[in-house]
């Protein structure tokens, strides 16, 4: 009985062969540009799998290119948008004006003209510093903290597991 096994005869060619070479060169396989050599494997229920799915092609991209991006940009140090920065220092900005204002109102019963432009002036003055210093220290608590959202009914399995 001469029972021949598929891969009984076939030998990879020797890697200075010319044969090997050829292999190699009509590979299929792409090298990788991007030095992508390392995997990260998460495990997620059905819904958040449909989920994360779903924003990733709202966005254009693959799952895992979608899913590769969030993670390092979570790992990046965080730098505040211009527009954060802008309305930080409007928020800081109004309250200072708010509070110096309801501080004299309420010791004095009025408000000159004159001391509201003063207030205002040195509100908008101090609106930038006060923005970054405010900025700085919300990003050194967010990253004591891991902020999570409270269950809910689509996402009470998560917290079950």
């Amino acid at each position: 009985m001469n029972r021949s096994l598929p891969f009984s005869d076939r030998r990879m060619p020797d890697s200075n062969s010319l044969d090997y070479k050829r292999i190699r060169q009509t590979s299929p396989h792409k090298p990788n540009p991007l030095n992508r050599s390392k995997t990260i494997g998460v495990k997620v229920s059905e819904t958040a799998y449909e989920m994360l799915r779903g924003v990733a092609e709202g966005k254009g991209k693959t799952l895992s290119e979608w899913c590769r991006e969030q993670i390092l940009e979570a790992a990046e140090p965080t730098v505040p948008r211009i527009t954060d920065f802008a309305v930080m220092a409007e928020v800081t900005a109004t309250q200072a004006m708010l509070i110096d204002m309801l501080c004299i109102l309420g010791r004095d019963g009025k408000l000159s003209a004159q001391k509201a432009q003063e207030i205002v002036d040195k509100a908008h003055d101090e609106k930038y510093q006060e923005a970054m210093d405010l900025l700085t220290i919300a990003h050194q608590k967010g990253k004591r903290f891991r902020w999570t959202m409270p269950p809910t009914t689509s996402n009470q399995e998560e917290y079950d597991e």
